[in-house]
């Protein structure tokens, strides 16, 4: 079978939506007096509610408190949501929204090859022109052969967003293949013929954990280029020609026989916390940047969490805001409290959390440390560095299994 098409998923393989999405929502509830707290992962299971409004529906309801529903609510939850549709909109034209990584020099390549690109969308096209400017610049939209984006959006069907891709490519399937970024949208396009290489989205808890026929599963497009690479490194030339033949191998054996390529859904936090320990290293948010830089090194750490009276997380401080001080405040910084540049929205993780999706978070938002926190109290601290050992240990191990495996068959 020959490749000819690249059918790419807006929202969420092409860049991620859902965390704008989430931004709208809980500037929607400010404007209404609403006390919304939801954290990033929260946020992504109520995706499997469906449409925009029945997650504004459930979280209103929360707030109700079991309170009895008035002839109003229908009508409230409607207003809400059309404010965070339009905050929503708004935000995808910001600036601030970067592509999904490879999925930028996919589409340069395979524009050099001569491939067809198609873009899926599940949003309103007004959206979906937004926000192909924003992700790929002016002349974004025209890098694609064809869009597909509902003027009203598809909602929570999938099935039918992807019956309108056939429909409108004159290709068999067969010669197609789909990058996805969630288990809806996978499914919807494996049941419509195509083959589907799924890139892990940060905010869907439902991405496949593993590759069943017709799909591979990756946590993005640059793992198929090798794992000698840093995700953060831009692709060369050659890398880009390695990432388009991957896809075209994939493809040519329709994305069988080939398990994830990256991280083992099963590893969670809690796995690493059996071994790190639950200890955090922790500052008053009084504490002058001066006692601050002596705790770092004195305790070797490049973080520490500031929690109030009762064990509740306040904010974090890192040598990289220690670092940013200098530069903003010079000589007045060792006087300066620790409130006055920690970090007080802070992106947490829970125990249960995969260590995959924590990765991409660190990944995606740059960061470097993530508080493991359950019911609002803090259990214990990750970075960046424990993440990449636990990987390395999980690599070594199924290095020597693969090992003895072999030397059983000699």
């Amino acid at each position: 079978m020959t490749l000819q098409v690249i059918i790419i998923r807006a929202d969420g393989a092409l860049a991620e939506t859902e965390e704008v999405r989430w931004r709208a929502f809980a500037q929607a509830f400010a404007e209404s007096d609403y006390e919304w707290s939801c954290d990033r992962e929260g946020f992504a299971l109520t995706a499997k509610l469906g449409t925009g409004e029945a997650r504004m529906a459930h979280f209103v309801r929360s707030l109700l408190r079991g309170r009895p529903e008035t002839e109003d609510f229908s009508v409230l939850i409607g207003a809400m949501h059309r404010r965070a549709s339009k905050i929503f909109t708004e935000m995808l034209a910001s600036a601030d929204i970067e592509p999904r990584p490879g999925v930028r020099d996919l589409i340069v390549t395979a524009r050099a090859e001569g491939l067809r690109l198609v873009l899926a969308s599940m949003l309103k096209r007004s959206q979906t022109e937004k926000l192909l400017e924003t992700v790929l610049g002016q002349r974004g939209r025209e890098v694609f052969d064809c869009v597909i984006a509902g003027e009203m959006g598809y909602g929570d069907d999938c099935d039918r967003l992807y019956q309108d891709v056939r429909a409108a490519i004159d290709v068999a399937p067969q010669h197609c293949l789909v990058i996805e970024a969630c288990r809806p949208g996978t499914q919807a396009a494996k049941a419509a013929g195509f083959p589907v290489i799924t890139t892990r989205s940060a905010f869907c808890r439902e991405t496949p954990a593993f590759s069943i026929g017709g799909t591979v599963v990756v946590q993005d497009l640059t793992n198929l280029i090798g794992p000698d690479r840093s995700r953060l490194d831009p692709l060369t030339a050659e890398d880009r020609a390695s990432l388009l033949s991957s896809l075209q191998r994939l493809h040519s054996g329709n994305c069988e026989g080939l398990s994830d390529l990256d991280w083992s859904h099963s590893m969670r936090v809690s796995d690493i916390l059996k071994t790190k320990g639950s200890a955090v290293k922790t500052i008053e948010a009084n504490a002058t940047m001066r006692a601050l830089a002596q705790g770092f090194r004195k305790e070797g750490v490049g973080a520490m969490l500031v929690l109030d009276a009762d064990g509740k997380l306040n904010g974090i401080i890192s040598e990289r805001d220690l670092a940013r001080g200098i530069d903003e405040f010079g000589t007045d910084l060792p006087q300066m409290r620790v409130s006055d540049l920690m970090t007080r929205s802070v992106v947490t993780c829970a125990p249960g959390d995969a260590v995959a999706m924590v990765a991409n978070v660190m990944t995606e938002r740059r960061i470097r440390h993530l508080p493991v926190v359950v019911d609002g109290k803090v259990v214990g601290l990750i970075s960046i560095g424990d993440v990449l050992k636990y990987r390395l240990d999980e690599v070594q191990l199924e290095a020597n299994i693969l090992r003895d495996v072999a030397r059983a068959r000699r």
